[in-house]
C-alpha cells in the first residue's frame, strides 16, 4: 500500500550519498515551481526515525524556492541500502536524463549492492550499455570494492557460471586491457586465487574482507573509480536514449494542454534547443 503524506520540509534529511547527480539545475527548479501543482510527490525513506529523500531533488529545491512549509511524499520503510538500491535505479526513467557521469555512479552503486548479478541483467535493469557495466565491474574488482565471484544471476534469477550465460554476438568489448566474458571463465591472476565463501571463518576475518558490503550507506562511500574515456558508439547510444526520452515526456497525457499554458520563454527555450538540435543533426549528416 503506497503511503502519502504531507511532510514539514525542513524535516527531510537531504544525505549526499542518496544524491547521485553532480549538481542541480537551476532550470529544472524554476520549470518545476511553476507545474507545482502538476508534479508527483518526492519519495522519502524511513530510516532510523529519519525521512531521507531518496527521490525528488529538484522538487525538493523547488519547494525551497516557493517558501513551502510542507511537502507532498511517498513514504517507504527499509535501510539505508534499500534506499541506495532505489536511487540508482529512479533517475534512470523520469525527471531531468542523467548525465554519463551520474549514469557511472548509478552503476557503481548498483553493482556493490548486487555484486552477483550478471553485465547482462545489470545492464537492462539500468537502460545503459553491458560495455560500460564490463568496464565499472573491472575498475571495482580491481579496487577489491566487489569480489570477483565465479557464478552470475541472471534475469530470471537462477544463478550461473561464468561460462553459462550466453554473449551478445553483436556485443562489442572494451578496448585496452581485457575483461572476463559472460561466455568465458573470469582469468585468475597466480597471486590472487579465486574467492571462495569461507565454511567457518569467524566473524571478525569476515568483516576486514576488502569487498564487503556492509547493510547501510558504506556502500556508496568508497572513492569512486576513475571513468574510462566513452567510445563514439556509447555515446551516440546515450545521446540518442536522452532525445527519445525527451520525446516520450512530450507525448505524455496532459503534456499538450500544459505546454499551451506554458510561458512564452519557456516554450522560446525549447523550440530554440529542438531547432539547433535538428539542424546540428543535419550538419553531421552532410559531412
Amino acid at each position: 500500500m503506497i503511503n502519502i503524506r504531507e511532510l514539514p520540509l525542513d524535516e527531510i534529511v537531504l544525505d549526499p550519498n542518496l544524491n547521485l547527480r553532480d549538481r542541480l539545475d537551476d532550470f529544472t527548479v524554476e520549470r518545476y515551481a511553476d507545474a507545482w501543482e502538476r508534479l508527483p510527490p518526492i519519495t522519502v525513506y524511513e530510516v532510523d526515525g529519519q525521512w531521507l529523500l531518496a527521490d525528488g531533488f529538484h522538487r525538493h529545491a523547488a519547494a525551497v524556492l516557493m517558501g513551502r512549509r510542507t511537502v507532498r511524499a511517498e513514504v517507504r520503510e527499509g535501510s539505508m541500502t534499500d534506499a541506495l538500491d532505489f536511487v540508482s535505479s529512479v533517475n534512470l526513467f523520469h525527471g531531468l536524463p542523467l548525465t554519463r557521469a551520474e549514469r557511472r555512479r548509478a552503476v557503481e552503486v548498483k553493482m556493490k549492492i548486487h555484486f552477483d548479478w550478471s553485465d547482462r541483467r545489470m545492464a537492462e535493469e539500468l537502460a545503459v550499455s553491458r560495455e560500460l557495466v564490463a568496464k565499472t565491474r573491472r575498475a571495482l574488482i580491481e579496487g577489491k570494492q566487489i569480489p570477483n565471484n565465479p557464478g552470475r544471476i541472471g534475469a530470471d534469477g537462477k544463478t550461473y557460471s561464468s561460462a553459462g550465460i550466453p554473449r551478445d554476438p553483436n556485443e562489442r568489448l572494451p578496448k585496452g586491457k581485457p575483461i572476463a566474458q559472460e561466455d568465458e571463465p573470469a582469468p585468475r591472476r597466480p597471486a590472487e586465487p579465486a574467492w571462495e565463501e569461507p565454511k567457518a571463518a569467524p566473524a571478525k576475518a569476515k568483516e576486514s574482507a576488502p569487498w564487503e558490503v556492509p547493510d547501510h550507506k558504506q556502500a556508496a562511500l568508497a572513492e569512486p573509480v576513475a571513468p574510462a574515456a566513452p567510445t563514439i558508439d556509447e555515446m551516440l547510444h546515450l545521446m540518442a536514449k536522452q532525445v527519445m526520452e525527451v520525446i516520450t515526456w512530450t507525448q505524455s497525457d496532459g503534456f499538450t494542454d500544459a505546454y499551451r499554458s506554458a510561458s512564452g520563454n519557456a516554450r522560446g527555450l525549447f523550440q530554440t534547443a529542438v531547432i539547433k538540435l535538428a539542424a546540428r543533426a543535419d550538419q553531421l549528416r552532410k559531412m
